[in-house]
């Protein structure tokens, strides 16, 4: 079987078009999820599955809603539309050996075992038999006959084009970030020269001379920061202000019938969550090809003081990432869950001061304040799971990341004591090791 592709649904209610936007990447067409809103007959409620059904036919498919048993859906063509869950729509894309492999456009491609997948669809009883609802789609001539759109939906050179417009600034950052990262690189040699030299020979007047020159290097660097600091804040305001100037802009020419089908927490939440655009731009992305270039740089100079040195922590930085990975798939599902619960709570909260009047007038008083206790509480939950997570990833870090610092003062030591070593170079090493290590954490965590 072909790979399955997946796709994020970008608001709570569409996962009705992204389902079939999945399915019709699966034959080979890419269509816009936009026109397959369109074509469905979103609203605010969502789509239903007669919705989703003649959408799929004004693009050619064939379609036919049914209700089955998990027997007759073994039988089935695939990839299929289920109704989960009684409120959401979910693509059946594989059973193998009875696992259900389903892509949720709200969270990812998920394999469930039998007895979890029957929780989620099995959802009436017909003659004593559990049954699901199903909406089966096969492609016709017609479908393959139309052009499919472009598909720009993974380019991320459309963020860079921000960046691009200061690239003046950006130059400016990238030479600060290189004069801080050499002044850096000075500092262990002239560590190592103060014990090995310096207290060795008992020369004052040299150790005079190498801490003026620490002191000047320091100066340097905290100069470089406050400029890289000024710099960094212009940019980021700019391209804050760019990013926001053209979502609203964007936003304003939309028609009137795309915004009955949005819920204002959604729009709110994107307008929230540009910062993050802005973060990753600016921040994450600067801050990783600075501690690449740390990294190379410093991995040469511990090369050049101990290969095996060098060697435990190039395996122990390999197995400290692989840890980290093994938590991406997870970190990435609990982000989508924050966008759902950041929106609903945004909703809820213009709901119920903007729609306070007629809130009264028709006694619900409770039963908002309800609704808002429940989304407090899976938000706590939410939290709780997050924490957990973080908790789980940072013990095993920190186990990997300490015992790697232990190990490799243990052997700098004995270094020293067998005389491979000076106690200069061990001081040196142990700079060095600061500075990669911080590199790491940047990159990783």
């Amino acid at each position: 079987m072909k790979n399955f592709l997946f796709y994020k649904q970008p608001d709570q209610m569409d996962c009705g078009p992204t389902c079939l936007r999945m399915i019709a990447k699966y034959y080979g067409k890419h269509i816009s999820l936009q026109k397959l809103r369109d074509i469905s007959g979103i609203n605010r409620e969502g789509v239903s599955l007669l919705g989703i059904s003649e959408a799929a036919e004004k693009i050619g498919f064939r379609t036919s809603a049914v209700r089955l048993s998990l027997e007759e859906l073994a039988e089935a063509e695939l990839p299929m539309i289920l109704h989960w869950d009684k409120n959401h729509f979910v693509v059946l894309y594989k059973i193998k050996r009875n696992n259900y492999y389903i892509a949720d456009p709200a969270k990812a491609l998920i394999a469930y075992t039998q007895a979890e997948f029957k929780k989620h669809w099995l959802s009436t009883i017909k003659n004593e038999k559990k049954e699901g609802i199903a909406l089966s789609l096969e492609p016709t001539p017609e479908f393959y006959q139309q052009e499919g759109d472009n598909d720009n939906s993974s380019s991320i050179s459309y963020l860079f084009k921000y960046l691009y417009r200061y690239k003046s600034l950006v130059i400016q950052l990238f030479v600060g970030l290189g004069v801080g990262s050499i002044l850096q690189l000075i500092l262990p040699f002239l560590t190592q020269s103060v014990v090995d030299v310096g207290i060795n020979t008992r020369n004052l007047n040299f150790i005079y001379v190498i801490l003026i020159a620490q002191t000047m290097l320091f100066i340097g660097r905290i100069s470089v920061e406050f400029i890289r600091s000024w710099i960094l804040l212009h940019i980021s305001t700019r391209i804050n202000i760019s990013i926001l100037t053209d979502f609203l802009a964007k936003l304003m020419k939309l028609p009137i019938s795309y915004f009955d089908t949005k819920m204002t927490g959604d729009i709110m939440q994107r307008m929230s969550d540009q910062k993050r655009i802005e973060s990753f731009l600016t921040g994450s992305t600067l801050s990783v090809i600075f501690s690449v270039f740390n990294l190379i740089v410093f991995s040469f100079v511990l090369v050049y003081y101990n290969v095996n040195i060098f060697l435990i922590f190039l395996t122990s930085t390999i197995l400290y990432s692989l840890w980290v990975i093994l938590f991406l798939k997870r970190r990435r599902n609990l982000d989508f869950k924050r966008f759902d619960l950041s929106a609903k709570n945004q909703s809820s909260v213009v709901q119920l001061i903007s729609g306070m009047q007629e809130i009264k007038l028709n006694n619900c008083e409770q039963q908002k304040r309800w609704e808002w206790e429940r989304l407090q509480a899976g938000i706590f939950q939410f939290n709780i799971k997050s924490l957990k997570l973080g908790q789980y990833q940072q013990a095993g870090a920190f186990f990997i990341n300490e015992g790697k610092n232990i190990l490799i003062t243990f052997l700098v030591a004995k270094s020293v004591i067998d005389g491979n070593l000076t106690l200069g170079a061990m001081m040196a090493v142990q700079y060095i090791m600061g500075q990669l290590n911080s590199p790491i954490d940047q990159m990783l965590v």
